[in-house]
Parts: structure tokens; sequence; C-alpha cells
């Protein structure tokens, strides 16, 4: 491979010592956040996912694995992290925001968008269109190809499936007690015995053909809709898959009228806590001793006021 002349090398150099300080990335304390620059960039990477191994963040950032680890464990200390036991082994675990960690996050997001803004407004604007240009033509051929997903209405088969995931899923894999499944059985059948459409929707996610999760709507009374069923397969999970399908559960509600959204979920889902809190959701009660949750898990009602949030688009 040809070596890039010295004058381009010299010319990246300057422009990277340029962004690390218009960015505040020499600052011990990132953004006034209480974090390095390596913390919040682990945060970044594990806030824009649904769960990722420590090797796997690790790989990522190509980072030590030691240092990723004692940046993960000075993260989940402070509560902005938890782990996440394996589906198969319980030793091998996932990294997941918590719903603090999924706040702190959204304002770092905006500090550091504000303060990018301010520098690139001191730049001439007829540098600053060729500069995103070149950028993007970079950034484009080393970019992790994306996920071919898709979501759709559910097809003959695709409810049960949704059950039986549940299941395996959650009894199974996270330990749940058997009446769980029985609970979920239940509760499908009461959101199809009064299913309603265009209110009412099941959404269905593939990847590559293969199921990868699933979400659902359930219009009630006076503006309000329920999110249901929320589920993100253990392979599909670091895609981002979980936000998708929240937001398409909101977009929806938006364009229903509805007024609220609400949704019941467990104390111990800290991915999906992470994810309603990051769109709006805010926790209203806690209320322990459902029959279908582990001893020492909670039942969770959060909701989202449609009428004061608007919807958040992380940047590109």
């Amino acid at each position: 491979m040809p070596r890039p002349p010295s004058a381009a090398l010299s010319v990246i150099r300057a422009f990277s010592r340029e962004l690390a300080r218009a960015g505040g990335l020499l600052s011990p304390d990132y953004l006034a956040s209480g974090l390095t620059v390596g913390e919040a960039r682990c945060l970044y990477e594990l806030g824009h996912g649904d769960g990722l191994a420590l090797s796997a963040l690790a790989e990522r950032l190509d980072l030590d694995l030691g240092y990723v680890s004692r940046v993960v464990s000075r993260l989940a200390a402070r509560g902005l992290l938890s782990k996440r036991a394996g589906e198969r082994d319980a030793r091998a675990r996932s990294i997941v925001v918590t719903a603090k960690g999924a706040r702190h996050l959204s304002v770092l997001d905006d500090h550091a968008n504000q303060r990018l803004a301010a520098w690139l407004a001191t730049k001439p604007p007829a540098a600053v269109e060729p500069l995103l240009a070149g950028l993007r033509a970079f950034i484009a051929p080393t970019a992790a190809p994306a996920a071919r997903v898709v979501v759709r209405a559910p097809r003959p088969g695709s409810i049960g499936h949704i059950i039986a995931r549940h299941g395996e899923l959650y009894v199974r894999d996270l330990g749940y007690p058997p009446a769980f499944e029985r609970y979920v059985v239940q509760a499908f059948s009461d959101f199809l015995t009064s299913f309603a459409p265009p209110r009412d929707q099941i959404f269905i996610a593939e990847r590559d053909g293969q199921f990868a999760g699933s979400i659902a709507v359930k219009g009630l009374a006076r503006g309000t809709a329920q999110l249901r069923f929320l589920l993100v397969e253990p392979a599909a999970r670091g895609l981002g898959l979980g936000r998708r399908l929240v937001r398409r559960v909101l977009d929806h509600a938006r364009a229903s009228g509805e007024r609220r959204v609400v949704l019941e979920t467990a104390s111990d889902l800290d991915a999906a806590r992470a994810i309603y809190a990051a769109h709006g959701f805010r926790k209203l009660a806690r209320s322990a001793g459902e029959p279908w949750l582990p001893a020492g898990v909670d039942s969770e009602r959060w909701e989202l006021d449609l009428r004061a949030a608007q919807p958040r688009r992380r940047p590109r």
C-alpha cells in the first residue's frame, strides 16, 4: 500500500488536535460529566445497542480488555451500567445501560452536540460542507454493514412464536417462574380478544428473514396507548433493534392521536428500562409480589406524555 504524502499526514494530525480541543476531549472531566473520555465512549457504545459482551466492547473500541473491564466496573458502580447473565452460560455476561445511564448519556450527547455546533459556527460556511462531504467519504467504507432488519405485520404463526420465545427467554434463560409463561399466554389472549386496529398493532422484526423481535401497542381509554410485549432475540442485540421497535410504537401512537403511552415492565430488565428512559418515559409506580416475577423483582409502571415529549434522534 502506498504511503500517504507527509503533507496529508500533517493536515490530518493538525485537524485531529483541533477536533480534540473543540470537542473537549483533553479534559479529565469530559464536558463536566464526571466521566473521562474513555468512560464516556464506553457508555456511548453500550447506549446505542441492546447489550454487548465485554470482549465485543473492547474489540469495537480497539482497547485492551483489562482496561475496558475496569472502565465498565467503574460505570457499573455508579449505577450507569448493569451486567446481564448470558443466555446459556451465566458466567458470560453482556453489559447494558441502566435507565440512569441512558439519562446521563442523553445529557452528554446534547452537550457534545452543542459544543461542536458552536465550534462549526465559527468556521467559514463554504469550508464546512466540503469538510463534511470528505468525512462522509472516509467513514462510509469502514462503517459496519447495516443489518438487514425489516419490521412487518404478523403472519400466521407469528403470535404463537412470540409467546413461545417469551417462555424460552424469560423462564429458561432469565430464571422467571413457570407462571410467567402462563401470564404471557393470558395477556396475549386478552390483547387479541379486544384487538381493534388501526389503534391496536403488532410489529414483528426480522433480521435476514429470521425472527428478531416483536412489540405491540394497545389503544386504551382517554387517548392512552399501552406498549406491550417488547422482545429482542439475543442474536439481534447490540443493533439498536429495541430502540427501533419502541420508536415504531411511539410514531404509531402519535399518528393515531394518542396523548400518552403507558407500559409495565420488571425492575430487573435493565436494557428495556434504559430504552424507555432514553425515549422520555418516567417510572410512576412500583409494586412487589406478582406471582409471575422472580423473588425480589418488582413490577413497574412507566408513562410518556406525548404532548410534552418530542421524538429524539441520535446524531449520525
